[in-house]
């Protein structure tokens, strides 16, 4: 027997409402004729339904012996369109009150089959749609662009609909997912789904559906490049409301296994595709495991510095009117580091590897964009490099984009290092800040012990003028100047472009005045010479801190002063010429002398495309002069090569420290 019902719907329903409408509508033609029931075969036909939401074309129905084969020429829902779509009920059930379709399969031309149970209630309108033990794989093939995924894994799902409510339980156990490229990929992944939306009247679509969600990953690995997680007990809950202008959270609670504890809510137009406002509240941060988890891996993609930490901390922060309203960070009996990555692998044994470190850090920073507040940031100890820091408190003044540090002290072995007039503001999407300050008096001995150098007498202090900030690069407005070996060191026109890129550039001329030579070659163990020597370096280029180029010369101090050089610093100063450079002295004399007067030392060193074209006090025969002799016996230091690789002359200076130098007397 053959039932033909042609039936076209178009009533305004959306979405499941619609769905449990075209199922109302089938079963409605199948039930009409109850005598059916007692037939051995019979079929049902509909030409088209047409709805909104959807559309049906060619539907047949066929029953016989408690089995159904479904079949559909096009399914369309919203923008997605299947062909000879099928769906067989091993058993069938059926009356006037509703349907059962048991042990069912449900296939779609060019895809796996589901294996699918659904029942339908006609007094309820209720729908009922259980998927056990289905491929992941067959399953990704029905959602756009999961289809080239390499997924594995079993999903079973049960979904319940009626006009008023719809509800999905779903369950994944061990799935794996892999995009082509590797980038994002899953492991032995389990999960569990539970969603249900409902509303309270039979309104027109527009009507608001209130949502819940709660979800649990609860096994498994996962790679997003370039953060890897593993599944540690996460959850989420989500409460909200959904509309056909919006979707509002109005509150969720996030478990991030140990990561966080996280709460936010918020409200996405739908229609203008703007979000139009997000809370978030995150506490009980864990450092370590925030920073080695999810942001470590973004900073190895740069090269940048490997950063550690501990303690605790929470954020919280308010977005809408398409800006950052509010901020709200705090830390706790912190602990932060950062290490170049290259050594960090043992940090604990290498003290060269740590660049920054700070210890026992709180912190409160309340950011308004619309008011004034007041940050607090202190820490017990810390360290740059090999230098100890001491306590400090960094009270910064807070005004939307505008930050103030009127003055600040670090505690820098048994001196000081005084920030003052620290002053920052956001401009388009940079940001512009200067400062200036000063390195109160640091005992040379302590600093050189401390740094690994040679020990060195005096004291080491600096008058820091205004550095700025702008457009990626770091800039100096006056002269550096540093107080060392009873003389100084002025750096002018300092710029440093992308300091924290991977190639940084540093531009500068750098002036000495009136060094003592002997406290600097007595630190390098050079030999003893005494007097004082001015230096000029110009046109400074350092990329990725290397030198490129430069025009740099040391002379003799001007001025009436004890000018003596002992046969070692000869020898060496000999060396730094290469085997082409000579001492010229009777050798007569050499053994009755341990220093030797002089008039003049100097040397200069013009670099460019890696070679030094070197120079002396004056010019001489084939060569130049590096030291000019004075009272008796004479004694001149004659360089010959005036072409010098940058390397190799660094080698020489490392060799003349080392003691390995091997000068040519003549």
């Amino acid at each position: 027997m053959t039932v033909i019902c042609r039936q076209v719907c178009s009533r305004p329903e959306r979405g499941w409402r619609g769905i449990v409408a075209l199922a109302s509508l089938a079963l409605a033609c199948l039930l009409i004729p109850i005598k059916l029931a007692s037939a051995q075969q019979w079929a049902l036909t509909l030409d088209s339904v047409d709805h909104s939401g959807f559309a049906l074309r060619d539907v047949r129905l066929v029953w016989s012996g408690g089995k159904a084969d479904l079949r559909l020429g096009k399914l369309r829902i919203a923008d997605r369109e299947w062909r000879d779509v099928k769906l067989s009920c091993g058993e069938l059930n059926f009356s006037a009150t509703g349907l059962d379709c048991r042990k069912g399969l449900l296939k779609l031309a060019g895809f796996a089959s589901l294996p699918v149970s659904l029942s339908y209630s006609k007094a309820s309108g209720s729908l009922a749609v259980v998927i056990e033990q289905a491929s992941a794989t067959s399953l990704a093939q029905l959602v756009p662009g999961l289809a080239a995924w390499k997924m594995g894994g079993r999903i079973d799902a049960t979904f319940e609909l009626t006009p008023q409510r719809v509800a999905v339980r779903a369950f994944l156990a061990d799935a794996s997912f892999a995009d082509a490229a590797g980038n994002h990929a899953g492991e032995h992944l389990a999960a569990s789904l539970h969603a249900e939306a409902s509303r309270s009247d039979s309104g027109t679509a527009a009507t608001a559906w209130n949502w819940t969600v709660d979800f649990a990953w609860t096994g498994g690995e996962l790679f997003w490049q370039p953060v890897y997680l593993q599944a540690e007990q996460q959850s989420a809950h989500l409460r909200g409301s959904l509309d056909d202008n919006s979707i509002r959270i109005d509150a969720a609670t996030t478990q991030l296994g140990k990561l966080a504890q996280v709460a936010f809510s918020g409200l996405w137009q739908r229609r203008e595709q703007v979000l139009e406002r997000l809370t978030l509240d995150a506490q009980g941060i864990d450092l370590d495991k925030a920073v080695t988890t999810l942001l470590q891996p973004w900073l190895d993609q740069s090269a940048l510095p490997k950063l550690s930490a501990s303690g605790t901390g929470s954020v919280s922060f308010e977005y809408a009117a398409g800006a950052l309203q509010k901020l709200d960070v705090g830390l706790d009996s912190a602990a932060l580091s950062a290490s170049d990555a290259a050594t960090a692998t043992n940090t604990a044994t290498n003290d060269d590897a740590v660049r920054f470190s700070l210890a026992g850090v709180n912190a409160r920073i309340p950011w308004r964009r619309d008011a004034a507040t007041q940050a607090e940031f202190s820490a017990a100890a810390g360290s740059l490099g090999r230098l100890p820091l001491g306590a400090l408190k960094l009270p910064v003044s807070m005004n939307g984009l505008n930050l103030k540090l009127i003055k600040a002290e670090i505690p820098v072995l048994d001196g000081k290092l005084i920030l003052e007039n620290f002053a920052a503001h956001h401009d388009g999407d940079n940001w512009h800040w200067h400062l200036g300050g000063a390195l109160e008096p640091i005992a040379m001995p302590l600093l050189t012990e401390r740094l690994g150098l040679p020990r060195m007498n005096g004291v080491l202090s600096a008058a820091i003028p205004d550095i700025g900030y702008a457009d990626g690069t770091l800039s100096l407005d006056g002269a550096l100047v540093v107080s060392v070996f009873d003389g100084f060191l002025a750096v002018t026109g300092l710029k440093v472009v992308d300091p924290l890129g991977k190639s940084p550039r540093l531009l500068a001329e750098v002036q000495m005045r009136h060094l003592d030579l002997g406290m600097l070659t007595e630190t390098f163990s050079f030999g003893d010479i005494t007097g004082y020597i001015d230096g000029d370096i110009k046109g400074l280029e350092l990329v990725n801190w290397r030198p490129q180029r430069f025009d740099a010369k040391l002379i003799s101090s001007p001025g009436d002063y004890r000018r003596r050089i002992s046969q070692r610093a000869v020898q060496n100063i000999s060396s730094l010429g290469g085997a082409g450079a000579a001492a010229a002295i009777q050798r007569s004399f050499l053994n009755f002398f341990d220093t030797f007067g002089y008039s003049r030392i100097g040397l200069s060193c013009v670099l460019a495309d890696g070679i030094c074209r070197m120079g002396g006090v004056e010019a001489a025969p084939l060569g130049y002069v590096i030291v000019k002799g004075g009272g008796i016996p004479a004694l001149n230091v004659i360089g010959y090569n005036r072409q010098v690789h940058w390397d190799e002359l660094l080698s020489r200076l490392q060799a003349v420290i080392a003691g390995n130098s091997r000068p040519v007397i003549r």
